[in-house]
């Protein structure tokens, strides 16, 4: 979600659901499908203006009652996780919904940006990347921001 929309949504409670990024997944989503490979030169585009935009929003995600990430792990004798984050609002709260019945913990809406994630990414090892509105488009970066 771009900041400045954030913000209007905050003051006004508009524009919840504009997000460039969902977008561009959505339309990287129905190519591949129609082309039958993520390898098509004709993705390209479209990759680069994920990779693009995916710096100029912020996202939203899960912490627990000690400020913790949500930490999906990778299988169950694995120590190594993604967090799940949501491109926007209604995004937050579809998924939200479905990932708090998993936790028992009484869950909360954290913003994060791709900063907070690099620097996760820089202070735990045990960290692989995240997965972008994980009951929708179940869209994967690793921790970097690449796919």
């Amino acid at each position: 979600m771009n900041p400045k929309d954030y913000e209007d949504y905050q003051k006004n409670n508009v524009k919840a659901s504009k997000s460039q990024l969902k977008d561009y997944i959505q339309i990287y989503a129905d190519m591949a499908k129609k082309l039958k490979s993520e390898d098509a030169v004709e993705l390209e585009a479209v990759k680069n203006n994920i990779k693009l935009t995916y710096p100029t929003e912020i996202y939203f995600t899960l912490v627990d009652e000690k400020d913790d990430f949500v930490k999906l792990t990778l299988t169950e004798s694995s120590s190594q996780y993604i967090i799940p984050v949501f491109t926007d609002i209604r995004e937050y709260a579809l998924g939200s919904a479905k990932i708090s019945k998993l936790f028992l913990d009484k869950l909360e809406m954290k913003e994060i940006t791709p900063e907070d994630i690099s620097k996760i990414a820089e202070e735990d090892e045990l960290f692989q990347g995240f997965v972008i509105n994980p009951h929708s488009q179940n869209f994967n970066m690793d921790r970097n921001g690449n796919f």
